[in-house]
């Protein structure tokens, strides 16, 4: 029997199989979250950040307790059809994989944990001071170049412009002069 679950305890959860092949967990496997409990903790302000720092504790316990039991599953999927492998003992883990997930979803949902932002954790920039520094000297030296011609353009523009108008104005000026 040793031999049977030995790939399950490989992760350093402790649990068991009962004789009908039910999976029983250690009694620190459930941990009630503080914003769920009632009794001794109604003097305890729910919205405190004491109190969100340990839910989020228990729910990181939780979420690695879940690594767990998954390795563990996909250990079991992995090996099934070695001999030392019980299949009743991996759809048990499947089951109770199952019903921790459903525990998190729900304790995520009570606990205020679950509003928060899953973000990435941020990549530090792997290049150098010199390399940002030149980067950033050809990107303001393509910014003023680009400026640059816009202006030009813009006072070729208005030369052309103030150049049409002014002998228009002045052979309009004549024209209409010599017709009255």
């Amino acid at each position: 029997m040793a031999q049977q679950n030995s790939f399950y305890n490989a992760a350093g959860l402790s649990f068991g199989f009962d004789v009908a092949g039910n999976l029983s967990l250690p009694s620190s496997y459930s941990q009630p979250l503080l914003g769920s409990q009632s009794g001794s903790l109604s003097n305890l302000d729910l919205n405190s950040p004491e109190v969100f720092k340990q839910n989020i504790q228990i729910i990181q316990n939780l979420v690695s307790r879940i690594q767990v039991l998954t390795r563990s599953a996909i250990a079991g999927i992995e090996q099934a059809y070695h001999q030392d492998v019980n299949p009743v003992q991996t759809a048990t883990l499947i089951d109770t994989l199952k019903r921790s997930l459903l525990e998190l979803v729900e304790a995520l949902r009570t606990s205020g944990v679950g509003a928060l932002p899953l973000e990435p954790p941020p990549v530090p920039d792997p290049r150098t001071d010199e390399q940002l520094l030149a980067e950033a000297t050809r990107t303001v030296q393509a910014l003023y170049e680009r400026q640059r011609r816009i202006q030009e353009g813009a006072s070729v523009v208005t030369n052309l412009l103030g150049a049409t108008d002014q002998p228009a104005s002045s052979q309009g000026s004549q024209g209409a002069g010599g017709r009255r």
